[in-house]
C-alpha cells in the first residue's frame, strides 16, 4: 500500500503499474450514516457536550449529510447540479453545531434555529450550491430538521406512512446509535429523500443501462488468430452493407408538391396544406429526410475513415465503436445539445 501527497517527484512508471483506490461515499443512506458514526462521529465526540440536544442534533445533522450524497443517483431529479458534498462540509457543521450548543442550550437559551439553518444550508453546503432550485430544496431540508420538533419522541424523518419510521436513536453510548443505524433498511424508498416512488425507477434504469455498456465497452475488440478479420474490417463491412439498405433520399419540393394535391380526411373540403394532418406528414418528412442525410453521412466518414481517406476523429472513433458493439450511434439520435431529433430504438438494425 502506497499513500502519499501530492508531489512532482512521484514516480510516473509507479504510478502506471500501480492499481489507483479511491473514498467513495458508500451507496445506502444506511451505509452512509453509519461510515460516519464510524469515522466522523467518535464517543469523544458525544461526550464533549452532555446534553441529549446535542446528540440528537450530531445524528440529524449526520442523517442530511448522507440523504444529499445519495440524491445524487437519481441523475437531474436529485440535483440540478451534482454536488460533491464531502467529509469536510460535515466536520464544519458539527464544529459549528457545537460552538452553538455551548453558548445557547448549555446558558439556558433556546437554540437559534434560523441561525442553524442558514449556517447549514447557505454557508457550510451551500457555499458550492450554484442552483437556485438546489438551493431552495437544501433549505427546505433544513427548516423541515433543524427545527424544535426534533427534540420531540414522536419526530420521524418520514413524514408519510411506511412500515419503518425513520426515528433519531436515544442514548448516551455510540454502540447504541449504531444498533439504531442497523435497523435501517438496505433498500432506501424514494420517498424519503422528498421524491416520487418513479424516481427510482428512473435509477434503477440508468443504473442498469450503465452496467451493460460497462461490460460491452470491455469486451475484446480485436480477432483472435490470424483468419480473422479485425475490428475496422468488420465496421466498415457492416457500414457498407447499412448504406446499400438505406432508402433514398425525400426531396422535399417533390414531396411538398405531392402534399399539396392530397386530399383531407374523409368528408372534410380541406387539401393539401388546409388539412393538419398533411402538414404533420409534411414535417414528419422533413424531420426522416434529416435523420436519412445524418445517417449516410456518417456511415461515409466511417468507411472513410477507415479506409485513411478522412481524419479519424474521436466522435468518429465513438461512432466506429458502436456499429461494432451494434449500438445505435449517439449522433444518430441526439444533437450536439443532447435533445432528441430521432426515434429510440435498442439496436442498430431497428
Amino acid at each position: 500500500w502506497i499513500t502519499c501527497e501530492i508531489t512532482p517527484r512521484f514516480p510516473i512508471g509507479l504510478l502506471q503499474i500501480a492499481i489507483k483506490v479511491t473514498l467513495e461515499p458508500p451507496a445506502g443512506l444506511k451505509a452512509g450514516i453509519f461510515r460516519t458514526y464510524s469515522t466522523m462521529v467518535t464517543q469523544e465526540l458525544l461526550d464533549k457536550i452532555d446534553h441529549e440536544r446535542w446528540r440528537t442534533l450530531v445524528f440529524v445533522q449526520a442523517f442530511l449529510h448522507s440523504i444529499v450524497q445519495e440524491r445524487r443517483k437519481f441523475g437531474p431529479i436529485g440535483w440540478c447540479v451534482p454536488y460533491e458534498y464531502n467529509n469536510s462540509d460535515l466536520d464544519a457543521c458539527l464544529q459549528f453545531l457545537e460552538k452553538h450548543v455551548s453558548v445557547t442550550v448549555m446558558v439556558g437559551q433556546p437554540v437559534s434555529w434560523v441561525t442553524v439553518q442558514y449556517m447549514v444550508a447557505e454557508a457550510q453546503y451551500g457555499g458550492r450550491i450554484t442552483d437556485d432550485l438546489d438551493r431552495e430544496l437544501f433549505n427546505t431540508y433544513t427548516a423541515k430538521w433543524f427545527c424544535e420538533d426534533i427534540f420531540k419522541p414522536a419526530f420521524t424523518f418520514n413524514n408519510y406512512t411506511a412500515d419503518y419510521n425513520y426515528k433519531i436513536p436515544e442514548g448516551l453510548e455510540i454502540q447504541q446509535y449504531r444498533e439504531g443505524i442497523e435497523t435501517i433498511p438496505p433498500v432506501d424508498s424514494p420517498l424519503i429523500f422528498g421524491l416520487h416512488p418513479n424516481a427510482d425507477l428512473t435509477y434503477r434504469l440508468k443504473e442498469a443501462s450503465e452496467m451493460i455498456a460497462t461490460i460491452m465497452e470491455t469486451q475484446p475488440k480485436d480477432s483472435g488468430g490470424a483468419g480473422g478479420k479485425s475490428m475496422d474490417d468488420i465496421v466498415k463491412e457492416q457500414a457498407l452493407d447499412l448504406l446499400g439498405k438505406m432508402p433514398p433520399d425525400f426531396v422535399e419540393e417533390i414531396f411538398r408538391a405531392q402534399i399539396v394535391k392530397l386530399k383531407g380526411p374523409p368528408g372534410t373540403p380541406d387539401k393539401g396544406f388546409g388539412a393538419p394532418l398533411n402538414i404533420f406528414l409534411f414535417q414528419e418528412l422533413q424531420r426522416l429526410q434529416n435523420i436519412i442525410a445524418i445517417v449516410r453521412s456518417n456511415l461515409k466518414n466511417v468507411a472513410m475513415a477507415i479506409d485513411g481517406t478522412v481524419v479519424m476523429t474521436t466522435d468518429l472513433l465513438e461512432d466506429l465503436g458502436s456499429i461494432f458493439d451494434a449500438r445505435v450511434p449517439r449522433r444518430w439520435t441526439n444533437d450536439a445539445s443532447g435533445a432528441e431529433i430521432s426515434w429510440l430504438l435498442p439496436n442498430l438494425g431497428g
